[in-house]
């Protein structure tokens, strides 16, 4: 049996915090700990995902644009295999991995 796999998530912060000069967010669950961590750039927080992703494998980062949709996802250590049914799903379809 494998480990479960840890999703770490890079989001624009809310308005309220982009006005105090916090931009992004890293979002996640380390097994019963949910993880929010404010960075002032995208960059820096992408960096602090990849690096916690990197100590939790089997994991995977997503990073999100400013609109929401999904830029780019990074994965580290073994995940586990998608069902047969979450295969070949186009995006836009249910069921699909993402």
């Amino acid at each position: 049996m494998s480990a479960k796999q840890t999703v770490y998530h890079v989001t624009p912060s809310g308005e309220r915090a982009a006005a105090a000069g916090v931009k992004w967010q890293v979002e996640g669950r380390e097994g019963r700990r949910v993880l929010h961590e404010p960075h002032r750039t995208q960059k820096d927080a992408i960096d602090s995902a990849r690096d916690r992703a990197k100590g939790h494998t089997p994991a995977q980062v997503v990073v999100h644009a400013r609109d929401g949709h999904i830029r780019t996802a990074y994965t580290y250590g073994d995940t586990p295999a998608a069902s047969s049914n979450e295969r070949g799903r186009r995006a836009g379809e249910r069921g699909g991995i993402f």
